[in-house]
């Protein structure tokens, strides 16, 4: 290895203990009980600042089989970032330039580790804007989103991320630059999503929209979820908002300016008369579901504090949480499954419902905790399976897979991971490139963690954490 860091160049390379430890979880917590079945400890942590650098690492990776695993904001919490035996970080955040603006189509060429607020304070002063951003935005990559799926703020209307890529630059894990775009092999329809295990994101060329001749952000308030969630399926079928995003329970309590129980928010864009006339529909079918919206300075707080969802964290002090994307019409079922688990675990439930299309939302449910207690914290983590079992039973399927989810995806996308076999085999025939996530988890030991015998032992967590 010091042979190895000895090519890279001390400059990019850091082997601090401390620095190491940091680098061994994202956002989300690992409990005690697991870590020590896999090595989530990186013996470098290396911070490349071209995409020429990138490649050689990849190179110099495959040549002496070391695992490399590429991190941007690490804001995702299904441990797609985390080492599962040991190898090189690669912190992409220092690629963070906006590499090229061509202000005339629109186009923004921007590197994998810039973070959506800085883009967005760029074009500023532009007649151009992001049309979709996810709710991290204050602290996650471009390159990162774009590894991990691509949904959120503005997707309802303008589509997910990917539709909004015109090309990108990566390297594959035998450290070959390419350039991808929809007709390319592999092609970006193919890379998106792949949660670094197929490429890593250098550039991507962003395509802009012209700004709105106006934005109103609204905001309504209902007395019970029902009504708000038939009020909100109503307003996607009569208008088209740019974002539409219904929180209940918790959420609410994390609001000193919110007086109800369940409430939605979004933000309408277009020319003055298409806003004004959308609005009013949209006032009327709140009233029609004995809800009322809250004046338009409370609403525009509301949506100037949609990237600080994780406040609730203060009530927690932890969080066990899981996304999925599901239907609408089983949005219902799903808060009151999800409600009866936290009844029989003892745990306060949160729900948040981004809707992406009249069909189809992401849905973020969490359930408030202690992770200091470790035992049963481990046993509290085995709710979140049981939410993905429900939701995919009822035709939905996780948002990520990364190291957390892997043991789902043969059944909730089953064509999509022989595909991503397919791939991974022809293009990382030596699996150096974040090994261990999404299609297959190994132990320390290198044995291959079943994902049934890890979905029975999570259901034994599950029966200890009632019965206790």
């Amino acid at each position: 290895m010091n042979e190895v860091i000895n090519k890279l160049g001390q400059e990019y390379v850091s082997v601090d203990l401390l620095e190491k430890l940091v680098y061994s979880h994202d956002l989300a917590v690992l409990p005690k009980f697991v870590k020590p079945l896999f090595d989530t400890t990186p013996v470098a942590i290396v911070r490349p600042k071209t995409t020429e650098h990138i490649a050689e690492i990849m190179r110099l990776a495959n040549e002496y089989r070391i695992p490399v695993i590429p991190r941007g904001g690490a804001t995702w919490g299904f441990g797609g970032t985390i080492p599962v035996k040991g190898g090189i970080i690669l912190d992409l955040t220092g690629l963070n330039r906006i590499v090229h603006f061509d202000e005339k189509n629109g186009l923004l060429t921007v590197e994998c580790g810039a973070v959506w607020e800085d883009i967005m304070h760029f074009l500023r002063e532009t007649r151009w804007k992001l049309p979709t951003y996810p709710s991290s935005a204050l602290s996650s990559t471009v390159g990162g989103w774009a590894a991990t799926g691509g949904i959120g703020y503005g997707s309802l209307k303008y589509g997910p991320f990917l539709k909004n890529v015109v090309k990108a630059t990566v390297v594959l894990p035998s450290g070959r630059i390419v350039v991808v775009d929809d007709k390319s092999n592999p092609n970006l329809s193919q890379l998106f999503g792949s949660e670094g295990i197929l490429c890593i994101f250098a550039d991507l060329t962003l395509k802009l929209i012209p700004k709105s001749d106006v934005e109103v952000p609204f905001m309504a308030n209902f007395s019970n979820f029902a009504n708000a969630l038939m009020s909100a399926q109503e307003v996607l079928r009569l208008t088209s908002p740019h974002s539409l995003v219904l929180k209940a329970f918790g959420f609410v309590r994390t609001k000193d300016y919110v007086e109800s129980d369940t409430y939605f928010f979004g933000c309408v864009d277009g020319n003055r008369y298409e806003v004004y006339k959308q609005y009013l529909t949209l006032d009327n079918i709140v009233n029609r579901y004995r809800g009322y919206l809250v004046p338009e300075d409370e609403a525009r707080r509301e949506w100037e504090e949609r990237f600080y969802t994780l406040k609730i964290k203060k009530w927690g002090p932890s969080i066990l949480g899981n996304e999925f994307i599901i239907p609408t019409h089983k949005i219902l079922d799903m808060v009151k499954y999800c409600w009866q688990l936290g009844n029989q675990a003892h745990l306060d439930v949160e729900v948040e419902v981004m809707f992406i299309s009249r069909y189809k939302a992401l849905m973020f449910q969490l359930f408030l905790c202690d992770e200091r207690k470790s035992l049963r914290y481990l046993m509290s983590a085995a709710i979140t399976k049981k939410v993905l079992d429900a939701a995919i039973k009822a035709g939905g399927k996780p948002y990520g897979y990364g190291l957390w989810n892997f043991q789902f995806m043969e059944r909730a996308e089953p064509e999509k991971k022989r595909e991503l076999k397919r791939i991974k085999r022809m293009l990382d025939p030596w699996n150096v490139l974040n090994p261990g996530k999404m299609i297959e988890v190994r132990l320390r030991l290198g044995f291959p963690l079943p994902g049934k015998l890890y979905s029975m032992f999570m259901d034994g967590m599950w029966f200890l954490r009632r019965v206790m």
